[in-house]
């Protein structure tokens, strides 16, 4: 004979202390197809012009370093006026310092006080080591002309000075450009063609010019320093040090016009936007240059200089661990911070 008996409750229900509460789910918002495709291509846009504008906002601004050619008087970050040319004292490590500093990690690097030529700071400074963009700094002093009105004098872009790999302007032949354009994307943007483009028109071809930039490397005294190509993007063959590389980045700072033009960080000519891939012109309080370099083989490199209270330093790091920029900040911050 069957028992009725009472259904037990569940578990939960013999817990003594309070009753659990159900959790109310909010009801879920749910947009017609159409809606929700519109909301996520605002939330997209709205996104990709936030972005656009934190990158491009600077270069509204005119102190930011844009021109157009001729380039007028030269632009110093965040109001530092560097002191007049001097001449340039061969460099010594008589009070070189070894000492670690936090953050600064790369196969090489020097720190240097560029009037007196004293070296600050080394690491592996008479290292050999493949320098990429860096390069360019060579190029640009071999191609700056020595007359000042052949800066605008046009002339055509060949066949040789296009095709060469790497980030370029797009170059074509029969492209009509004048060397101080030239000298620009070189320094600036980085230009891989347009740096083939004033080795040729300088030398008559690629193999003349570089021979000419190892010529110019043995005149300076760059002993560490070896040159294949005028861009830095072929790593064979192309070796420098950063001892060498922080001298050859006083002797562009001795050029007024190379040294405005390193201390960009944009240059506007006619439809074309240059931007500076150095953004320590940006963030770092006296930042007068000087140039960045990336290949697989040279990894990143960076030569920086600033100038604080009349005295300018330069800093070189090669195959920098980390990002360079940071690194290139504190051996600066260093510098400054213990006077020599």
């Amino acid at each position: 004979m069957g028992v009725n008996r009472p259904a037990r409750p569940p578990l939960y229900g013999l817990e003594a202390g309070r009753r659990r509460r159900r959790r109310r789910r909010l009801p879920l918002l749910r947009l017609p197809p159409l809606a929700a495709v519109a909301l996520v291509l605002v939330a997209v846009i709205a996104a990709g012009s936030a972005f656009v504008a934190y990158r491009l906002w600077p270069l509204t601004d005119r102190g930011a370093g844009i021109i157009g050619p001729p380039v007028s008087a030269g632009h110093h970050a965040h109001g530092t006026t560097p002191p007049a040319p001097v001449p340039l004292r061969p460099l010594t490590a008589a009070a070189e310092s070894r000492v670690h500093i936090p953050g600064v990690r790369a196969a090489a690097g020097i720190l240097v006080d560029s009037a007196s030529g004293s070296v600050l700071w080394g690491h592996a400074a008479h290292r050999p080591l493949p320098i990429a963009s860096l390069t360019k700094l060579m190029t640009a002093l071999v191609a700056l002309p020595g007359d000042p009105a052949r800066l605008d004098r046009p002339f055509a872009v060949t066949p040789a000075m296009v095709g060469v790999p790497g980030y370029t302007i797009s170059l074509h032949a029969g492209q009509v450009v004048t060397p101080r354009k030239m000298l620009a994307a070189a320094l600036i943007a980085s230009a891989n063609d347009a740096a083939n483009a004033l080795a040729v028109h300088a030398a008559g071809s690629v193999p003349k010019f570089v021979a000419r930039m190892n010529a110019e490397a043995s005149r300076l005294g760059l002993s560490d320093t070896r040159y294949s190509n005028p861009s830095g993007i072929v790593d064979r063959g192309n070796r420098s040090s950063a001892w060498d590389v922080a001298d050859l980045s006083r002797h562009v700072l001795s050029k007024p016009l190379l040294r405005r033009l390193v201390g960009r960080r944009a240059y506007q000519s006619g439809n074309d936007l240059f931007v500076s891939r150095n953004r320590l012109l940006w963030s770092y309080h006296g930042a007068i240059g000087v140039k960045t370099g990336s290949t697989s083989a040279a990894g990143n490199c960076l030569a920086v200089a600033a100038v604080r209270h009349g005295r300018t330093l330069v800093a070189v790091l090669l195959h920098v661990r980390g990002d360079e920029f940071t690194a290139g900040a504190r051996l600066l911050d260093w510098g400054f911070d213990h006077d020599r």
